[in-house]
């Protein structure tokens, strides 16, 4: 396994939000890593942002994560964007699916604070 695709994921605490952090590969085996770190104590704030610019796969477990946490932030009032610029293979996959006119993108998590 190379370092490109060695997966990580983090919580990064900013005011009144929680960015996670995604990098490498979010499939199958990372996937519930990902769900645990969306579900930590830490990333229930009122304001969480996905950072996957970082990602340079995705599969359907990676997306059903994703698609999972969305619809839990929905019926909280928590609100939840995805971050992908840099990440073709993501923004790809939510466009193919759709789930890019669902769940709010960015290019830029900072972005996404400023809101």
């Amino acid at each position: 396994m190379s370092l490109e695709s060695a997966f990580g994921v983090h919580c990064e605490p900013r005011a009144g939000a929680v960015v996670v952090v995604v990098r490498g590969e979010l499939d199958l085996d990372s996937a519930g890593s990902l769900r645990d770190a969306l579900q930590s104590p830490e990333a229930q704030v009122p304001s969480v942002v996905l950072d996957l610019r970082a990602v340079t796969f995705i599969d359907s477990s990676g997306l059903s994560v994703v698609v999972a946490h969305h619809q839990r932030a929905s019926s909280t009032g928590q609100r939840f964007v995805v971050a992908v610029g840099g990440a073709p293979a993501v923004q790809r996959l939510f466009d193919l699916t759709g789930l890019g006119d669902v769940i709010p993108m960015v290019q830029d998590p900072d972005v996404a604070l400023a809101q």
